[in-house]
């Protein structure tokens, strides 16, 4: 049998069979926000679900519909954002592993693709989840985001990215055909010394909403740092199951 399904395209009987042998799940988690002039509201959504797709064929599990909505407190206001409030998102998350844990999943692999999601979810698993429900949580924004920047060729804003050159390069590998690069621009709006220390955040200091410079992204580093993002997520994964006692990376019978 596979070790990984797509559970959208599946039946229940399939689902059930699946989860008996692997009871592990991969949840991607996005957002609907803006992108900048260039890119479109469901970004986000888009790399959440491509990563977890990468990150199952590598490892275990079966990969959920993505959550299209998530914690965007920083862009509200924005037309076309939509955001819950971090109780809502934190109880969404409960609700999620509590639907799992029903029928027999025994991990869940919340995989962001949105900065401000791991937070929410990280004290929803504290909070909600953890001594609560019988299923193990692991929870974080795609990995390889390190090896990614190193090999932008463009200058990162601050400690942040976004519809810059690494989440431009990534979808022009998704959905190029989404991508307008005759509109791509640099923006670096300028940084007061109280960002990230008070309620002040990207919101406020957006100007075009591109954080960075997306014009040297190209779908050929997309593709490149979706797979990195796949297999360091993966490797992430199945450490995490493997310390947990629940699979052994190396069966593969």
């Amino acid at each position: 049998m596979t070790r990984w399904i797509d559970a959208r395209g599946a039946t229940m009987d399939e689902i059930a069979a699946f989860a008996e042998d692997y009871p592990f799940a991969i949840l991607p988690v996005g957002s609907f926000e803006q992108h900048g002039p260039h890119l479109p509201l469901d970004t986000d959504n888009r790399i959440a679900e491509a990563m977890a797709l990468e990150t199952a064929r590598r490892s275990v599990g079966l990969v959920l519909p993505v959550l299209n909505v998530g914690y965007a407190w920083v862009w509200r206001g924005k037309p076309g954002t939509l955001t819950f409030r971090a109780d809502t998102y934190m109880a969404i998350i409960r609700d999620i592993a509590e639907s799992l844990e029903g029928w027999g999943i025994k991990a869940l692999f919340v995989l962001s693709a949105h900065g401000s999601n791991p937070q929410t979810v990280k004290h929803a698993i504290r909070e909600l989840i953890h001594e609560r429900h019988d299923i193990a949580v692991l929870n974080s924004l795609y990995a390889g985001l390190g090896e990614m920047l190193a090999e932008c060729e463009s200058r990162r804003w601050h400690n942040d990215i976004h519809a810059e050159e690494v989440e431009t390069a990534l979808m022009l590998a998704i959905a190029p055909e989404l991508v307008r690069m005759d509109r791509a621009a640099a923006d670096y709006p300028p940084v007061p010394d109280h960002y990230g220390k008070s309620e002040l955040s990207m919101g406020h200091l957006m100007r075009s909403g591109v954080f960075g410079d997306p014009t040297p992204a190209t779908g050929e580093k997309g593709r490149r740092w979706l797979e990195i993002g796949g297999r360091r997520s993966a490797d992430l994964w199945l450490g995490y199951l493997a310390d947990k006692g629940l699979y052994d990376p190396g069966d593969r019978s």
